[in-house]
Order: C-alpha cells, then structure tokens, then sequence
C-alpha cells in the first residue's frame, strides 16, 4: 500500500483500540502469494470476476428496476475508479486481495459537497478497527508492512469477505490449504531431483572381469565417460570391448510420483473450488455455467451489496437506488448457444441489435440501442381489439329511452 496510499487521505481524528481479535486481520500464509497453482487459479478467478459492470439503478418497492442510470456519478465512478485504474484493473484487484487475504478493502474519496471523486482498492499486511474517540463511529487503520500506518473512516470503505464466519470483522483465514501446500512442495523437490537424476544418469557400465579393484572400476568409469563424450562430438557411436557391457537408463522424471501429484492437485482445485478445466482453459459449457452460478456470480452480488453500502446512504437505499453487478454477454456459453438465445428472443425484443452484436463478441453500430418488437405478438387483454377493432372492455352508450317509440302528435 505504500505507493497507492500517498493518494488516500487519512482521517487524522483521535481513535482509541477496539479490544478482541474479531477487530484485527487475520493470520496470512505467505506462500500462497508464490505458489504456481495458487498463483494460476487466483489469476484465473480474478480475470473472470473483472468481466463484471457496476452499475447505479432505482427499483421500485417490489424490487423491479425502474431505472438505469448509466450516466450517474456513481456509475462513472466505478467505470473510471481513479486516474491510475480501468474498472477491469479495479475488479481486478479487489478479487485478487479478497482470494488472498478473505477480505479486501476500497476506499472512496468524497469531495466536500460528498459527491464521490475517486475509489482505490487498498493493499496490507495487517489492519486494525479503531473507534473514533467522538464516539460518532469507527476507523480502521492499515499497515503496509514498511511501518506505515493509514487510518480511514469504515464508512468510507467498500467491503468483501470470503469465508466469513461472523466471529469479527474478517474473513477466515487460509491455514486450511497449508498441509497441501507443504506436500506441493515436497513433490516439486522430487521432481527436481528426478529431473536432475535423468539428465545426469544415462546408463550402467558392467565389467565383465572379475575381482577388479577399485581403483580400477574408477579409471574404467572414467575411460568411458570420455568415449562417451567423444563419441558425442564424431558421430554419437561408442565402441565397446569384449569385458564391458553398457545398459541404457530410460529415466522417467515423473513416474515415481505422478499419482501423488494428481492427488494433491485435485486437492488445491478443491480448496479454491475452481475447476481445472476453467484454468486451463478446456472447461465445456456446463462446466463454465456452473462455475459461474457458484463462484464468479456470488462474488459479483457480495460486490453488488459491498458498493451499495459504501455509496448510499441508508435514506437513498429507501428511495430504490443501488449499485448492481452484471456481465454484457452470456459468459462461458459457446457460440451456437449465443446464436440461439438471439434467435429465439429476435421476435420479442428482448435483446436490441447492439446488445445481439455484444452476445457475439462485435462492437456497437448506430441506432443498434432500438428494440424491434414482432407485431405478431400482443397482450392477452387486447386480443379482441386486435381482432375485431372493438374493444369489448368498453361499454356502449345507453340508447335514448324513446328510440324506436312512438311519439305523441
């Protein structure tokens, strides 16, 4: 935090400790931030979750969107967080540090009429909850691990935690994937020692004369390392005598511990609940939906909730207004099951041609934003006056009570 943190300004008021260990962040097994694997599904998790838009939206009291407000302050807050930051590099961030640490920190910085300017994802080592001495609330102080402290206002701070048991203020910690972690690098130890041992061991030279002695074993070995070197440079033949017998190595740098490598990989897997396939980039498409309906879309409405809290005040939250989190395209589905959402949708307007080319993975073409709408399609209620031009829901108007009557002379 020690570059980014020049630019936050601390809240200088008097605070005093919170006891309990609910109030600090907890313990951080720094060999996760190393590790190959850990480092890959991090990475993995985080690119996906970047996918996300925040944008600001009214509802109504039954929770139906009335309005999108794709222009609002808060909307182009998040789309430009600050002037270092894309809203992908802040998405970014903020899942790398909540997978890392199970709870990551933004600050938002307001101007003096409160209209928000700027918002930065916070990286530590350590955190603190202070309560403010007024007594009018509470701070929390970061460290960032080169003694330098920043204070700021927990209501100014966008919130995720992963692994939150309600026990304090964090999240859980990861000691549960240390074990693994150990045997991760007990089997990289012994593959590089396999690996050494094939590339320097190429075969067994048997000395067919008996009683050698071992100063002559030596000197034989020696012999025929050279022939072998020689051998290399004129041709890649070895000429062997009637008392030796040379038998090739095929040394296999992985067969020893291949079973034990796959075990404990489908263990890291498990404990970040990520599919391999998803890293490597082969998942089908119902993996890719079920990896979204359990991992990236949970993130995004914690997200969702976390910069509602942050933005609004609670009167604002009354009046509809929230922050939302979606994704512009049907992610992880294959491109024939885009092409059938389109076509099964073109004739009620559910999706406008722009939003049919972002589906696809093209730009946006003028007057794209219209919605077409098939005329073959009417509500339930009018049928009668799509049919026979009346509407039945209107009466007729009362006849004069003498038509059809005689009249008096």
């Amino acid at each position: 935090m020690s570059f980014i943190s020049d630019f936050i300004n601390m809240f200088r008021g008097p605070t005093v400790f919170v006891s309990g260990s609910g109030t600090r962040s907890r313990q951080r097994d720094r060999r996760i931030d190393t590790d190959e694997m850990c480092s890959a599904i991090i990475d993995c998790n985080a690119t996906h979750f970047a996918k996300g838009q925040i944008v600001h939206v009214v509802q109504d009291a039954d929770g139906r969107t009335k309005q999108i407000k794709r222009n609002s302050e808060y909307t182009r807050l998040f789309n430009k967080p600050n002037p270092m930051m894309t809203r992908q590099d802040f998405m970014y961030a903020m899942a790398w540090q909540l997978q890392l640490t199970n709870t990551a920190f933004a600050w938002v910085k307001w101007d003096n009429a409160m209209h928000p300017l700027e918002v930065w994802p916070l990286v530590y080592l350590q955190f603190e909850v202070r309560k403010l001495k007024d007594g009018s609330g509470y701070a929390v102080q970061f460290n960032d691990g080169d003694g330098a402290n920043r204070v700021v206002r927990m209501e100014d701070l966008i919130v995720l935690r992963r692994k939150y048991d309600g026990s304090g203020y964090a999240g859980s910690d990861n000691t549960q994937i240390g074990a693994t972690l150990d045997m991760v690098s007990s089997l990289d130890e012994g593959l590089k020692a396999a690996v050494e041992i094939s590339n320097k061991i190429h075969g067994i030279v048997k000395q067919k004369n008996s009683m050698l002695a071992p100063t002559s074993v030596k000197e034989t070995q020696k012999n025929f390392v050279e022939r072998m070197k020689e051998a290399a440079k004129e041709g890649g033949v070895v000429s062997l005598d009637g008392t030796e017998e040379y038998t090739p190595l095929n040394v296999t740098a992985w067969s020893a511990n291949a079973a034990q490598q796959k075990q404990v990989t489908e263990r890291v897997y498990t404990f970040w609940r990520t599919p391999e396939e998803v890293v490597k980039n082969t998942a089908s498409e119902q993996i890719m939906q079920n990896y979204y309906d359990s991992i990236i879309e949970p993130m995004w409405e914690e997200m969702a909730l976390a910069c509602t809290d942050a933005v609004f005040t609670r009167r604002e939250q009354g009046h509809g207004n929230k922050m939302v989190v979606y994704s512009g395209a049907a992610t992880g589905a294959s491109w024939g099951t885009k092409l059938s959402i389109i076509g099964e949708s073109k004739e009620t307007g559910l999706l406008s041609k722009n939003e049919q080319r972002e589906l696809l993975g093209y730009g946006p073409v003028e007057d794209g934003d219209e919605f077409l709408v098939s005329l073959n399609y009417i509500k339930s209620t009018d049928q009668s006056f799509y049919q026979t031009g009346k509407d039945d829901k209107k009466e007729d108007p009362p006849k004069d009570p003498d038509d059809g009557g005689d009249t008096d002379a």
